[in-house]
């Protein structure tokens, strides 16, 4: 799909890299922030926006009522600062939040900003016909009005820790005279949503897909003119030429670097790594519900589970695979997630007493061909791998081996990325390697880890339940005091760690690789492209305007 080659990067930069001073070396101008990826935008239009390189667009287009200072928090106010709203004033009650549209914001068509703006972009969110996979993320809110046109009043059905971060992270407010005539289910396909109108920092201006895309400074915007006069996502062929068009200078940031790539940027005079939060882990995920060899599930059995944990030396697997760019999973969270426990106890590495449970299980190692065997059945079973993941198909080979020295037999199966989402959806695995990226709330856990439901697994792919952690994390997602919240996160994670429901693997680390003229600031975990309007040249002049 993304057939575009790395020998006709300049032929994209070059026309909108036309003016200004230039950079050292082949980076575009001073006045234009290049950012290469591996993968086009998938939409524009917000309330249908799936994607990483799609949010970090429409994040430039559009406002939200609040952006969080630094590091996201969930409960309550504190460490946000106002941005389409200047100010919010809670009910008596906390069971509604008046917000106070800044007066100067304008849309990019020069029409101010108004409430109702606010109450339309939340009905299009919710709207069956609009299907916006992200409804579901407003459960909970009963309605928003308008009490003047500079002030929208967002209401709960009932209190709740998280309804401030609920209302200000999840809706990117749109203009209600552009869409209202609209018909809903056929937005994606509207004019407007090929050619967004915002209210942000950044205008957008041109997209040529699987190639590039642009925006330019909205210059008289209500919160200041953006250090860049322009952003250009390059849309490169694959992560190898995203990783080239920076190396060569060609584009300015690549937010991944990994493996070789990392090197070469860390060799590269006129490029910096810089290193944020992740949120995504990776983990050995077991199917409670395949059946293997007739009747048996072989991982219904909690000390079957131990043993395989402890038979697998995950430091030495990491070291191997990822070097210095992982570190060890610790559960069902990572070290820069809200509420994240570092203390919490982990399975220990222990080979020797691995192979004694698998004994005291009736697991006994056959001496002819040293593959353990119960009844006559082999201790065997299937690992699927993405295809598209060189380091989750080098942690299978790992741990295949590792097992395979207790008598173990693991056959890892890699499949296209398509299959493999499939066969997890379908719960047609044995065992998988797979990755998840955390929702900046902890309490989106219960999505992935809760017990089913009936039908219903979300995207607890395995079918893990286990009612005493449902009912610590449903208590830790009522909590509103912060020490009790944690608390409460931590008892989650000790009890589902020593449970075992996967074998947690790895964290990766993420840095950017920057070229060095730019002077980035605030890369978040959730999001590190939230600050590009504050990023600037490191020549210290003002960009001119287009």
């Amino acid at each position: 799909m993304r057939a575009f080659r790395l020998c006709i990067l300049a032929l994209f930069v070059s026309p909108v890299a036309c003016s200004g001073d230039k950079s050292s070396g082949n980076s575009a101008t001073r006045d234009v922030l290049t950012i290469s990826t591996p993968a086009d935008a998938d939409a524009l239009f917000p309330p249908l926006v799936q994607t990483t390189q799609g949010k970090q667009v429409v994040d430039m287009i559009f406002d939200y009522l609040a952006e969080p200072v630094a590091s996201i928090e969930t409960v309550g106010d504190a460490g946000y600062r106002g941005s389409l709203a200047r100010s919010w004033t809670w009910a008596a009650d906390s069971l509604s939040i008046a917000f106070a549209i800044d007066p100067r914001a304008r849309w990019h068509d020069g029409k101010p900003v108004r409430a109702s703006d606010v109450k339309f972009s939340y009905s299009l969110y919710v709207d069956t016909a609009v299907a916006s996979p992200h409804a579901d993320n407003f459960i909970g809110i009963d309605s928003v009005s308008v009490r003047d046109s500079l002030t929208a009043v967002v209401w709960w059905k009932k209190r709740n820790p998280e309804q401030f971060f609920q209302i200000v992270y999840s809706l990117a407010v749109l203009p209600e005279h552009l869409l209202a005539s609209e018909p809903r289910a056929t937005l994606a396909q509207s004019p407007y949503a090929q050619h967004p109108i915002g209210s942000g920092r950044y205008r957008f201006e041109q997209w040529t897909r699987q190639r590039q895309l642009l925006l330019v400074a909205d210059s008289g915007n209500f919160r200041g003119r953006p250090g860049f006069n322009r952003i250009v996502w390059i849309i490169a062929a694959d992560p190898t030429a995203a990783s080239l068009s920076v190396l060569s200078g060609q584009a300015d940031v690549l937010d991944q670097v990994r493996g070789d790539a990392f090197v070469k940027a860390r060799a590269t005079p006129t490029l910096r790594t810089v290193e944020y939060g992740s949120l995504d882990y990776a983990f050995m995920q077991f199917n409670f519900e395949r059946t293997l060899s007739g009747a048996r599930r072989l991982f219904g059995d909690r000390a079957m589970r131990v043993a395989l944990a402890s038979a697998l030396d995950r430091k030495a697997m990491v070291a191997n695979a990822l070097d210095s760019l992982g570190a060890v999973a610790l559960g069902p969270f990572t070290r820069s997630a809200v509420d994240a426990d570092t203390t919490v106890r982990q399975i220990p590495f222990n080979a020797p007493q691995a192979a004694n449970t698998l004994d005291s299980l009736g697991w006994k190692l056959d001496t002819k061909d040293s593959v353990r065997k119960k009844n006559g059945k082999p201790l065997q079973f299937e690992l699927l791998v993405p295809a598209s993941s060189a380091t989750r198909q080098k942690f299978g080979v790992l741990i295949q081996a590792q097992l395979r020295s207790i008598g173990v037999k693991v056959s890892v199966a890699p499949v296209e990325p398509g299959i493999f989402a499939a066969r997890l959806q379908k719960g047609d695995f044995d065992a998988a390697l797979n990755m998840w990226h955390l929702d900046p709330s902890p309490t989106a856990v219960a999505g992935v880890w809760g017990s089913p439901r009936g039908k219903y697994t979300g995207a607890n792919f395995g079918h893990y339940s286990n009612v005493a952690f449902d009912a610590i994390v449903d208590s830790a997602t009522n909590a509103f005091s912060a020490d009790n919240r944690r608390a409460l996160f931590q008892r989650a994670y000790q009890l589902i760690v020593d449970d075992a429901p996967a074998i947690w693997l790895y964290e990766p680390r993420n840095f950017a690789a920057v070229n060095s003229r730019v002077v980035t600031s605030g890369m978040r975990a959730d999001a590190w492209w939230a600050a590009i309007p504050s990023w600037h040249s490191a020549s210290g002049t003002v960009a001119q305007k287009p």
